[in-house]
């Protein structure tokens, strides 16, 4: 069996008539839901993580293979920092028991690496640009309330959606779970009526009639959105209303029935699933919700189109005119191609994110083709891969598909009203447990505001500090330093801000960081500083090489690059920010951000999650003013980085400080904006701490002499970047003749 494991699995490709071998599988780490006699792989839901929590040899052999993987994908394998790792996670787990504490930038990789396997969804392509947020530290539900209401806020993007997770503390001893009771974060209410008929989305029959015992009331129409339930630490749940201006819908219209609208149909922009758990490094995440965009036919074809969902084929083909008796007349095609035309009609119309059915089976073939040659394989779920309408057109039906599970990855799991342990009442017999209690407190986002408002206050400066935003500067004399500080001092306000030299950043995390700020000056004749040369050719590598920061960094020592082509590359154009072009659907015009370009891999270069801005400090007076500066800029955004601001040049013959002032207020502006911190108090603490700080003025300025006299080689080799030595002239000859 361990040989048949081994051997590649040959895949045909029906239309192409082409074959490829899957090897990843070998590697696979779980078993899966089928058996030698029976094929399972069309269960809902086959495989279910148990609520217990694993034994300890069993997080430690996880562990250690994570840790490995890890380090291998970062070329670091068996390194020093490599093994004192793995000394560290032992040694934790050994003393706690089951449990360690996974790094950011572990996190960040394995968060990642969990949608890069998740063999059910077709638009794994965008793997590498999901923003993790860190929400561990949490303790309550009202925490876990904000942060998901800042995921919302950030994944929603006024309509241009952003894939998301946020994940919370891990599973310990299985009584102290945190966990969202709802299957995604939104989500319409089911009501079931007296003559049987359900008003509203029928899929959440059974978690409306749990809400309404926790104390929610609704107006019991086909379109409320349901409240969060949540649990924190093992204890019961709360429930909060989402504010309304929080959750973006679209109201379905169609370009050619005047009467769609009349149906009153609509959907919210945002698919995120809350129910799933996070397997990673050997610890379970019981509460990790996550979001994509939306795929045309997940609202078309099954919300609205499904007989136990909305049920509205037969509607729409009536109004159509169409005879709904005769199967023959293709009724319900045709119906399901209004409606999900309708969908994306709709969607482009107010220009937010969707992709339709035949744009994501093709891009999942370039992932696939992809995958073959970074990883020899890629798990793909054919039942679920294909799209529920128009299978046979797309390409993706016609490609033979392995399904095989790896982690880390996202599992199914009971859901939490079936598994948790109630903590009131407990004095009453265990029939009477598996009816919801109603607690004595209710919870509205109103009342929870005025209630906890200070403590709001002091949680959103605790969450926002767990977004980083790594500073890195390059300087000869000190200024860019200065700057670099000054700048950390602001952006401390709301994020997490870490400064570094260029030299002493440990360019393996840059992959993982979500807001990187660059100061730093040009020396000499557009050289760069000699402490921000070694980061710049990195980058250079990762550029030429198409690698990822390891992969480049091993390659470096081959990579002898002079310091005049760098110069002559910082000429490149600068671009501009990645902002989608106007488009109008009903001049026949398709968002172009809307549907193919979020599935593109155009984008998909190494520092594709990165936001980045550029302060380059120089002189004029030099032919190549600020030329490393935008060297290191055309490097970040070349290698798929997404700018915040153009690129900003400081003369320091024409106010240097000022334009950083400005350039500074407007980065931390838009900083904010990007990962929706809008805490007012902190943002005026910040424009107070930018007009305080400044650079010193020239009155300020003092002169002392020197402590020691240097060589003339050694201060011209300082301050020219270049090796300069001293030589006797033997001769001195006039070329020209004497008498010239």
């Amino acid at each position: 069996m361990k040989d048949a494991k081994n051997k590649p699995l040959r895949l045909r490709n029906y239309s192409t008539n082409s074959e490829n071998y899957d090897f990843l599988h070998s590697q696979q780490q779980m078993d899966g839901v089928c058996t030698r006699n029976v094929c399972n792989t069309a269960l809902m839901f086959g495989r279910k993580t148990p609520n217990d929590p694993r034994p300890t040899e069993e997080v430690l052999r996880l562990a250690k293979e994570f840790i490995d993987e890890y380090y291998q994908s970062i070329k670091r394998f068996k390194s020093e920092q490599h093994l004192a790792r793995w000394v560290e996670v032992e040694a934790h787990i050994e003393k706690n028991g089951n449990t360690y504490d996974l790094t950011q930038t572990e996190l960040v990789y394995g968060a990642k690496l969990a949608w890069r396997n998740a063999s059910r969804c077709i638009g794994r392509i965008q793997w590498s640009k999901l923003q993790v947020f860190d929400a561990r530290f949490v303790t309550t539900a009202s925490g876990m309330f904000e942060a998901i209401c800042t995921h919302v806020k950030y994944a929603t993007n006024k309509g241009n959606i952003r894939s998301a997770i946020s994940i919370f503390p891990p599973r310990t001893d299985g009584k102290h779970d945190f966990r969202v009771w709802n299957s995604q974060i939104l989500s319409y209410g089911g009501y079931k009526n007296e003559d049987g008929s359900i008003t509203g989305d029928p899929l959440n029959v059974e978690f409306t009639e749990l809400c309404t015992q926790l104390g929610w009331k609704s107006q019991k129409t086909r379109w409320d959105i349901l409240p969060l339930v949540l649990s924190a630490n093992g204890h019961d749940p709360e429930w909060f209303d989402f504010p309304e201006q929080m959750v973006l819908t679209v109201h379905f219209s169609h370009p050619d029935f005047d009467w769609f609208k009349e149906l009153g149909l609509q959907w919210y922009t945002l698919p995120a699933v809350s129910g799933m758990l996070f397997d990673c490094g050997g610890l379970l995440f019981p509460a990790a919700p996550f979001n994509g965009w939306y795929m045309g036919t997940e609202i078309g074809a099954r919300d609205l189109g499904d007989v136990q969902r909305y049920n509205m084929l037969e509607t729409v083909a009536l109004k159509m005119g169409l005879d709904t008796h005769n199967p023959v007349g293709l009724w319900k095609d045709r119906a399901l191609v209004e409606l999900n035309v309708a969908v994306l009609y709709s969607f482009q119309l107010q220009n937010i994110t969707i992709v339709d059915h035949h744009t994501a089976a093709e891009t999942f073939m370039k992932h696939y083709e992809n995958e073959q040659k970074l990883r020899g394989g890629c798990p793909a779920d054919w039942v679920w891969i294909v799209p529920p309408m128009s299978g046979s057109v797309t390409p993706v039906f016609h490609q033979e598909m392995s399904t095989y599970y790896l982690r880390p990855s996202y599992e199914y799991q009971e859901p939490a009203w079936k598994t948790h342990v109630w903590k009131k009442n407990k004095d009453r017999d265990s029939a009477s447990r598996t009816s919801v209690r109603k607690p004595k407190r209710k919870f509205r986002f109103k009342e929870i505001a005025r209630a906890v408002k200070f403590t709001s206050k002091l949680f959103g400066k605790a969450l926002s500090k767990r977004i980083k935003a790594t500073i890195l500067y390059a300087t000869e004399t000190g200024k860019s330093e200065m700057y670099a500080k000054q700048l950390c001092e602001i952006f401390g306000h709301t994020f997490n801000a870490q400064v570094y030299c260029m030299d002493d950043y440990d360019i393996i995390d840059i992959e993982h960081e979500a807001l990187v700020l660059v100061v730093t000056s040009t020396f000499g004749n557009g050289d760069p500083p000699e402490n921000g040369e070694k980061f710049a050719k990195t980058l250079y590598a990762m550029k030429t090489s198409g690698a990822t920061t390891g992969a480049a960094q091993s390659s470096q020592g081959s990579l002898n690059r002079s310091l005049s082509f760098m110069r002559m590359n910082s000429q490149t154009d600068v671009g501009t920010p990645n902002t989608p072009p106007a488009a109008s659907v009903a001049a026949g015009q398709q968002c172009s951000w809307s549907n193919s370009d979020i599935m593109s891999e155009n984008d998909m270069g190494a520092l594709s999650n990165v936001r980045f801005a550029v302060f380059s400090l120089g002189s004029s007076a030099y032919p190549n003013f600020c030329a490393f500066g935008k060297y290191v800029d055309t490097l970040l955004s070349e290698l798929g980085g997404e700018r915040l601001v153009d690129l900003t040049c400081g003369d320091e013959l024409a106010g240097q400080e000022q334009q950083f002032n400005l350039w500074a207020k407007e980065v931390f502006t838009l900083g904010c904006e990007t990962f929706c911190l809008d805490d007012d108090a902190a943002m005026r603490e910040a424009t107070a701490a930018l007009k305080a700080e400044g650079v010193p003025k020239s009155v300020d300025v003092k002169l002392v002499p020197a402590p020691s006299a240097t060589a003339d080689d050694e201060g011209l080799a300082r301050a020219h970047n270049k090796k300069v030595y001293s030589v006797p002239i033997v001769a001195s000859i006039n070329l020209h003749g004497e008498k010239a």
